[in-house]
C-alpha cells in the first residue's frame, strides 16, 4: 500500500518497501514489476493526463498496461483505475518524438479505437 506523495524524490521499487509513498511514477513502477512477479507482462507508460484536481489541467503521468490474453489493457494504479480512458495520453516512446511534441513541433493526432457505452448506468433511473 503506497501513499500518494509528490514532494518525494524518485526511488527504487526496492525502497517503497520502507518508504512506501510516492508520486504516480512509483505506483506505476511498483505495479510493473508486482505484475511481472506474478508472471504478467507489463510495462510504465509516460504521458499526458487530463486531471481536475486540484485544477483542471494536462500533466505528466505514469500508469501501466498490463497483457491478458494477448491484448495489452492500460490500468492506472495512482488513480485506481481498471481501464483508462481518453483522459491519458502516452507519449512517443522515442525521446525525440516526445521532444517534438511536447515542443509543439509535432502535432498531436487521435484516433478512436473502440468505445464502450454503459446504457443503464449512463441513464438516471435506467
Amino acid at each position: 500500500s503506497l501513499t500518494y506523495d509528490d514532494s518525494v524524490s524518485a526511488r527504487r521499487v526496492i525502497e517503497l518497501l520502507d518508504e512506501p509513498s510516492g508520486d504516480c511514477t512509483e505506483f506505476a513502477d511498483l505495479f510493473t514489476t508486482l505484475a511481472r512477479a506474478a508472471g504478467l507482462p507489463a510495462r510504465t507508460v509516460i504521458g499526458m493526463a487530463y486531471s481536475n484536481d486540484p485544477d483542471p489541467a494536462l500533466a505528466f503521468h505514469a500508469w501501466n498496461q498490463v497483457q491478458i490474453n494477448g491484448v495489452w489493457e492500460a490500468v492506472d494504479p495512482t488513480w485506481n483505475q481498471r481501464r483508462v480512458d481518453a483522459t491519458h495520453w502516452p507519449l512517443p516512446s522515442s525521446e525525440r518524438r516526445a521532444m517534438l511534441l511536447l515542443t509543439g513541433q509535432m502535432d498531436v493526432q487521435l484516433q478512436v479505437v473502440s468505445t464502450d457505452y454503459d446504457w443503464p448506468s449512463a441513464v438516471p433511473g435506467g
